[in-house]
């Protein structure tokens, strides 16, 4: 990956985020989905349940230090909260309870290393 431009290697990390998420019982409902007010990388849902799982995914090398879950700071959550509102109205979603999840995908050398999930990492405030 290391000769792809960064949307293009964006563009690999979710979908290996999204097969991994598939892998663990997620159902992608949609991918990249882009409001006025922000994106949301997928929008998945889980089998039997009544829930929407918005998923935001960051990617890290591992040499760098930090690690993907670090880069989901208060601003940024306040985007996705305010572009996953805005997914609800547009396909007029009112009666499920939701989630927001991040994926973390480690990469050493441009390689995915690592990838791991924080289910419920943040609310809405």
């Amino acid at each position: 990956m290391e000769s792809l431009n960064k949307r293009e290697t964006g563009a690999v990390v979710e979908g290996k985020a999204a097969l991994f998420l598939e892998k663990n019982g997620y159902i992608i409902k949609e991918r990249n989905f882009r409001g006025k007010f922000g994106e949301i990388d997928i929008v998945a849902s889980v089998p039997g349940e009544k829930l929407l799982v918005f998923v935001e995914v960051k990617a890290k090398e591992r040499a760098s230090g930090i690690h993907p879950f670090e880069a989901v700071d208060e601003k940024k959550q306040r985007k996705i909260i305010t572009a996953s509102k805005e997914y609800m109205a547009s396909r007029r979603i009112e009666d499920c309870f939701i989630r927001f999840d991040v994926v973390g995908v480690i990469l050493e050398g441009g390689e995915v290393s690592s990838i791991e999930v924080a289910t419920d990492a943040f609310q809405c405030f």
